[in-house]
């Protein structure tokens, strides 16, 4: 059998049962989750914005950590009941995600797999993936596995490069994110958001610097859908971002 190239990265849909195995009897011990969603993303950007972005980078991390990691098929629906208001969104109750990521984990782990990492690309998601953690090490006690959301990963970057006021959707942050990871889901005739209230009831209704959760659709916010200037995204700032928070999860996993 031949062995992919050092240059080549795991990806599960581009292999067969036999390769997988020759992996895992040799370095192949983590699994690598992409899990996105599909939900409107202003007039800057196509429904797959946020599975793109997680599965472009997956790809991207299973090439640095070849042969120890296999990237499998993106989540590519996930819990965005806010974006609902927007004709085209497609969420899934937080328990449905719940139980579609623990039974991919599952089916795993039967095949031997015990390190999982998930790679989240949708801020609704957040709150299953945490609970998830603590379910699966209750059920699994000898596995490792962890998740992160990439651009948290990178905050710093965003920190220092973001010029908006108000950004943290369809904004130049993730919209460059998008143009180096998943360019197709870019549109060419981005727009800023139309905030529909002032930045201090924003920081009220947002409870921006209090550790504060109130219930609230993105429609109640913005008339297109956006936060923040995606007029602003380029793909340098996508790359700045992205490869920051690769090397930091390639040192992370490589010790995992």
């Amino acid at each position: 059998m031949n062995r992919q190239k050092k240059e080549d990265a795991l990806i599960l849909n581009r292999m067969s049962w036999p390769e997988i195995k020759e992996e895992m009897d040799e370095e192949l011990d983590t699994v690598l989750i992409p899990v996105g969603s599909t939900e409107q993303h202003g007039p800057n950007g196509s429904f797959g914005v946020d599975s793109g972005r997680a599965e472009g980078f997956v790809h991207k991390l299973a090439e640095r950590l070849y042969p120890k990691a296999v990237a499998v098929p993106v989540i590519s629906y996930g819990v965005a009941p806010h974006h609902m208001n927007f004709p085209g969104t497609i969420t899934l109750k937080p328990e449905t995600l719940m139980q579609v990521l623990q039974e991919v984990v599952d089916s795993l782990y039967q095949h031997g797999f015990r390190k999982f990492f998930f790679a989240n690309g949708h801020g609704g998601n957040r709150p299953v993936m945490t609970l998830l953690m603590g379910r699966l090490k209750d059920k699994y006690p000898d596995i490792t596995a962890s998740w992160a959301s990439f651009t948290s990963v990178a905050s710093d970057v965003l920190k220092d490069n973001i010029t908006s006021e108000t950004h943290g959707h369809a904004c130049e942050g993730e919209i460059s994110q998008a143009m180096y990871l998943a360019p197709w889901t870019v549109k060419e005739d981005r727009q800023p958001g139309k905030i529909k209230i002032s930045s201090d009831e924003l920081d009220k209704s947002m409870a921006r610097k209090r550790s504060i959760n109130q219930a609230q659709t993105f429609d109640e916010i913005t008339d297109n859908g956006a936060l923040g200037d995606a007029t602003k995204a380029d793909w340098e700032l996508g790359e700045q971002i992205v490869e920051t928070a690769l090397d930091r999860l390639e040192e992370y996993l490589r010790k995992f």
